[in-house]
């Protein structure tokens, strides 16, 4: 059985992408504007496929659905989470997700919670973070006048830094800038405002007002979550956020570390390269190839734990970067649909 799963994933064309995500991983379509890159997706919308193994060209949807054990037997009905570098050189529209309660009932998909790790700005970018209604009536009068410039809250943004926006929450982006992103596997948006743009075929694209005027938080709540900053043998570990559906852990590298595999990781590596050793063996790992540890990879004198060995030959940077995410079962809630796991950046 399958200790790593090694993922061969989709990118999409967006109307504000471009071809950096190519030029930074040093792969993909170089003839495309890529927006997205469904680094790890079961989501039907965007399915990584495994390129290693006895599970080879089978999509990580299947492998999911009939192969639980290597995924600590979660209960969940379909794999709850999806990762993706976004790459934004337009404005992105102003938009909002609904919760499970909603999208479960409305969308037959789940709710999106969401994650986000700033990777490159550009100066001046803003983000779009909340809304100044105090009632749904003001907000629906705010829409309909237009008032974007006092309905919408804008934030400047820098490199490092990062956001979680529970469903519910009105965001955008106005500027340029790559991010790293983990929410739930879900693909439901309602977009509010889309700066008036029209698709490839001439037509403007869909508004959902309505809808997001129902499952958007009014007034306002922002979440309230800070980072805590651990050292893990002479390596940085900063944990962005321990939530509902998962919590985000940044590891900054600078010699070898072993993790701890409680369930099953899901890992991104963002920047650099190296080794992941696993119950005697090696695999080597490379930015943008995402990759789940198995439930699966055990070690007799410590239990479901890899190690990762930082390696400098071939990269700059010593460190490289990576995120990995860890599915810890909640308390037994067989009626709720939250995984519970981790992010973390080498």
């Amino acid at each position: 059985m399958e200790k790593i799963l090694f993922l061969d994933s989709p990118m999409k064309e967006k109307l504000y992408g471009s071809r950096r995500i190519q030029e930074k991983f040093g792969f993909g379509p170089m003839d495309k504007k890529i927006g997205e890159y469904w680094a790890i997706s079961a989501h039907d919308n965007g399915l990584s496929k495994i390129k290693n193994g006895k599970y080879k060209g089978e999509t990580l949807k299947d492998v999911y659905l009939n192969h639980r054990e290597l995924f600590a037997n979660d209960p969940h009905d379909k794999f709850p989470l999806l990762v993706k570098i976004n790459e934004i050189q337009e404005p992105c529209s102003v938009q909002v997700h609904p919760d499970d309660a909603y999208a479960r009932k409305h969308e037959n998909d789940y709710g999106k919670a969401e994650f986000c790790l700033w990777l490159d700005v550009e100066e001046g970018t803003k983000i779009i973070r909340g809304h100044s209604a105090k009632t749904k009536e003001e907000f629906r009068k705010a829409i309909e006048e237009k008032a974007w410039d006092t309905l919408f809250v804008r934030k400047p943004v820098h490199a490092n830094e990062f956001v979680y926006t529970p469903a519910g929450t009105i965001h955008g982006i106005e500027g340029k800038l790559m991010m790293a992103e983990v929410q739930q596997s879900s693909d439901v948006t309602y977009r509010i405002y889309d700066y008036d743009r029209k698709d490839a075929d001439g037509n403007m694209r869909k508004l959902h007002i309505d809808q997001a005027i129902e499952v958007t938080n009014i007034p306002h709540i922002e979440p309230d979550v800070h980072p805590t900053v651990t050292m893990l043998e002479g390596n940085e570990v900063i944990e962005y956020v321990n939530e509902k559906y998962f919590n985000v852990t940044q590891y900054k590298i600078q010699n070898e570390i072993h993790i701890n595999n409680p369930s099953y990781s899901l890992c991104l590596p963002l920047s650099g390269n190296g080794i992941l050793h696993i119950d005697g063996k090696d695999y080597d790992i490379q930015a943008g190839i995402g990759f789940i540890v198995t439930s699966l990879a055990k070690k007799i004198l410590h239990p479901r734990q890899y190690r990762f060995v930082g390696k400098c030959a071939k990269i700059k940077d010593p460190i490289g970067s990576y995120y990995l995410m860890k599915f810890n079962k909640n308390s037994l809630a067989p009626i709720v649909i939250k995984p519970s796991s981790s992010i973390m950046a080498l």
